[in-house]
């Protein structure tokens, strides 16, 4: 964050009191994700699951120092579910969640995520005004409630990636998009620039993954899988551009950054000899997987 801490999301801890500066303990589940923010020592360590497994996936930071979460929970788990939040109940299968910590480590809003089927999320970005962007994967049909408009409505194959925006106070979605052919896809990270536009990165084995003209990588690459890298709207209705990012093997794409002039930093891993690389300072693939 702005201060020099390092905000951190795990499943679960055991810590020695000593080193906490100050602390919100409650374990009430088998596992619980739990925040830290670091510089020397913990200052704050909340954990919110209730029962069933819950995993912290990835974490974001706003300006004022609050810390949002999310992750995923199987069929049967629960996390504290604040009233008037978007959804405050399970929806079946596995779901997902998003929680905001403010800067001292209280729990300002927390909702599940997600519809009939499975839904993981792996990725959180949150911008200047509170809005919580969040990326994963879902076999549900649609997210409950979710609004219409988005750039893809319909989930092309068992399993496909999605995309969407929570408001400020995790009351309602701004939009959700589905991202995906009819194979497997998968968002794994997300970033948003300051127009509002979000970046999202993943993996994909779709051949028919919906691709914008005149990017860098129209074609699947093959193998397993290709890595990926999108861009959507700030109203979610469109994607400005969306390419395949792999070669003959399998290879996924696993964080995104953005700077202030709409250029994506992506980071993942290949077993492709030919992945497509420029300007590189490492010009051939090391071992079976680079």
């Amino acid at each position: 964050d702005r201060s020099g801490g390092c905000q951190r999301v795990m499943r679960w801890a055991s810590v020695n009191s000593s080193t906490l500066c100050s602390a919100s303990l409650h374990n009430v589940g088998q596992k619980s994700p739990f925040i830290s923010s670091d510089s020397r020592h913990l200052q704050q360590i909340p954990y919110f699951g209730l029962s069933g497994g819950v995993s912290g996936q990835a974490i974001a930071v706003d300006p004022s120092g609050s810390a949002y979460v999310t992750g995923s929970l199987p069929s049967g788990g629960q996390v504290v579910a604040t009233p008037g939040t978007y959804l405050t109940s399970p929806q079946g299968g596995a779901d997902s969640f998003a929680a905001k910590f403010t800067a001292n480590g209280a729990l300002a809003y927390s909702t599940y995520l997600g519809g009939t089927g499975d839904d993981y999320a792996n990725g959180i970005a949150v911008d200047q005004a509170g809005d919580a962007y969040i990326t994963g994967y879902t076999t549900s049909p649609g997210f409950t409630n979710a609004p219409a408009g988005g750039a893809q409505t319909v989930n092309h194959g068992a399993q496909d990636g999605f995309v969407l925006k929570l408001n400020p106070l995790g009351a309602s979605l701004a939009y959700f998009t589905f991202l995906g052919g009819s194979g497997a896809d998968a968002g794994n990270g997300i970033a948003v620039d300051g127009d509002g536009n979000a970046y999202i990165a993943g993996y994909t084995n779709s051949t028919d993954f919906p691709i914008t003209k005149g990017v860098l990588q129209p074609a699947y690459g093959g193998g397993g899988e290709d890595g990926f890298l999108a861009k959507l709207n700030s109203t979610g209705s469109a994607f400005a551009y969306s390419t395949y990012l792999g070669g003959s093997r399998m290879d996924s794409v696993m964080a995104v950054a953005v700077d202030t002039s709409g250029n994506a930093y992506v980071t993942g891993q290949t077993q492709s000899a030919n992945f497509p690389t420029a300007q590189a300072i490492q010009t051939a693939l090391a071992d079976g997987q680079d």
